[in-house]
């Protein structure tokens, strides 16, 4: 039994007037300067950086892509927990150094330190510009695919995947472009608590179908006894694996601009220790609950269905009214992550691209306006790729494309950082 349609686009609006009066408010209390909009005048505390940081390392990767991985690679899948620990520990590590840096030197991007570091090369400039922003891409893509398929799925097909992706983009921009960074973090606090809960609740829903967690591990055992084996997996693979995409998670520039809002390296470290904690228990534990008891309670997947689809068919099937609640859920956290990319993406393209590299002059309020042009261009084209059947893929192999990318920035990261004989020609 699906969710009536009528109900969840009711249910909608209202957290769309919601969003969008917080990012008036934001508008009301931003400066016209890059610092601000971007970075929230660097000023931000422990309870916003760390709702604005868990909202942005959740996202739907975590909401659908992490129960359906539970569900389709069973205890193969448990390396997530060590990308969850060491992901924090590496922002306290070198967030606070970040962080140090962009107070003396005034960053804003990414770029900005490299460029500065590597004797203020235009050339690495733009290229970490560019690859910052083609790695977001596929990251921003996935908030798209993942509201889509969950609207598709809780509604029974009623709600189509283009509505869900048309909806996201269009509330996420419009709040960016009015509130800017103060918007896009105040409402992250909100909606990581949206989905901390939601999540929490989910998992005792889906326990409970199961009758018990021993009763639902055991039926997903007899459905699929080969997906509760380490068949081979080694201790090795699982600390690189996790390593791997930790630090290029990190590294990716929405998650190094937030280490540049702190108040100061305190807030960072706090901050790091309270990410580490609940995305460990919140995002690794229950999604495990969720996507081990939901492969004994549904073995087989409806057909067009995807594994990344398992929490809303469960509730579906189980508890359709309970599918409003998943439809909020799920807009919020792929709204705080989307939002965080889009906001950076146009961080990078004003500030690196058209003003430092390629010299082009501009007041704050010129800079401020383009960037908000941007965040419109941006959104439009992530919405067409969305779209595509490249953007419909699942939402793993999409996240690696981002990964991939982002791992490009580490060695000359770490060079600046660690290594005295760091040189622009190798940073190139």
């Amino acid at each position: 039994m699906a969710v009536n349609l009528s109900t969840v686009v009711g249910v909608l609006a209202v957290y769309m007037l919601a969003v969008a009066f917080i990012g008036y408010y934001g508008w009301k209390r931003t400066e016209d300067t890059p610092e601000d909009f971007y970075l929230g005048d660097r000023n931000l505390g422990v309870l916003v950086l760390t709702g604005t940081v868990l909202a942005t390392w959740f996202s739907t990767f975590a909401f659908l892509g992490g129960p359906g991985l539970f569900y389709s690679s069973g205890s193969g899948w448990l390396y997530f927990g060590l990308f969850n620990i060491t992901g924090p520990l590496l922002i306290w590590v070198i967030g606070t150094r970040f962080w140090l840096l962009g107070q003396r030197f005034g960053h804003v991007t990414p770029s900005d330190l490299l460029a500065e570091f590597y004797e203020g090369d235009d050339v690495i400039r733009i290229l970490t510009a560019v690859i910052g922003i083609a790695a977001l891409i596929p990251y921003a893509t996935i908030q798209l695919s993942g509201v889509g398929q969950a609207l598709v799925g809780i509604t029974g097909g009623s709600a189509p995947y283009w509505a869900g992706v048309l909806l996201l983009t269009a509330m996420v921009a419009a709040y960016i472009y009015i509130g800017g960074l103060r918007a896009v973090a105040w409402t992250d606090v909100i909606q990581g608590f949206i989905f901390i809960v939601f999540l929490g609740i989910t998992s005792w829903f889906v326990v409970d179908w199961g009758g018990g967690l021993g009763p639902g591990f055991a039926a997903a055992l007899d459905a699929a006894p080969e997906q509760w084996t380490y068949n081979g997996v080694t201790p090795g693979s699982w600390y690189t694996g996790a390593l791997v995409w930790a630090m290029a998670w990190v590294f990716l520039p929405h998650m190094w601009q937030r280490m540049l809002m702190a108040k100061n390296p305190r807030v960072i470290a706090k901050t790091a220790a309270i990410s580490g904690t609940l995305s460990l228990w919140t995002i690794t534990f229950l999604a495990l609950v969720i996507g081990g008891v939901g492969a004994g309670l549904m073995p087989v997947l409806p057909d067009g269905q995807s594994a990344d689809a398992i929490v809303p068919i469960l509730y579906a099937e189980f508890f359709p009214a309970g599918g409003v609640l998943l439809t909020v859920a799920a807009f919020a956290a792929a709204m705080s992550t989307m939002g965080s990319q889009i906001l950076t993406s146009s961080s990078l393209f004003v500030r690196d691209i058209v003003d430092n590299g390629l010299g082009v002059e501009m007041s704050d309020e010129r800079e401020s306006r383009i960037g908000r042009v941007f965040i419109v261009v941006f959104a439009a084209f992530t919405l067409a790729f969305a779209m595509s059947p490249a953007g419909r893929r699942a939402i793993v192999p999409l996240a690696s494309d981002g990964v991939a990318l982002g791992l490009l920035f580490i060695p000359p990261t770490l060079g600046l950082l660690f290594w005295d004989e760091a040189s622009r020609a190798g940073a190139r």
